[in-house]
């Protein structure tokens, strides 16, 4: 059976208490800073310290491939709401805004309220209906 596995700080709590406190003492840990080069610079999994510079700019122009595609789709994304946006706008009442110079937050708050009154009217004439519908059925039973 696995047994799970044990975060470095949990490990280092098994640790007698004078292991501890040399791993732990201030000028120890300022000695091993100071003596420790950066040997590693992962990218997309790929250490670009350890690796020829050919494997260097591969990685690199894959970088920028995904950066320019990552771009392109969340630009192509922007340009649809902000399209849907518009077409929103153009949907509502004119005199609820000016669909030119609104900005989106704004036309997104006037179409809520603006759904939210015709849900109020609509409940309105649905419950008027109804009531007309029981005197026309109230009068039809009457004659």
């Amino acid at each position: 059976m696995e047994q799970p596995k044990m975060t470095v700080s949990e490990r280092r709590a098994t640790y007698p208490l004078q292991q501890r406190l040399k791993i732990y003492n201030p000028d120890t840990m300022a000695r091993r800073l100071s003596q420790e080069k950066q040997t590693k610079l992962v990218v997309n999994g790929v250490n670009l310290l350890n690796k020829s510079s050919l494997d260097k700019d591969i990685i690199l122009d894959r970088m920028k491939q995904r950066r320019e595609t990552h771009n392109r789709v969340e630009r192509r994304r922007r340009d649809m709401l902000n399209g849907l946006i518009s077409e929103l706008a153009h949907a509502m009442p004119q005199d609820a805004l000016d669909p030119e110079k609104s900005h989106r937050a704004q036309i997104l708050r006037q179409a809520i309220s603006y759904i939210q009154s015709i849900r109020r009217e609509n409940q309105t004439m649905r419950a008027q209906l109804g009531q007309q519908d029981i005197h026309s059925s109230q009068a039809q039973q009457q004659h």
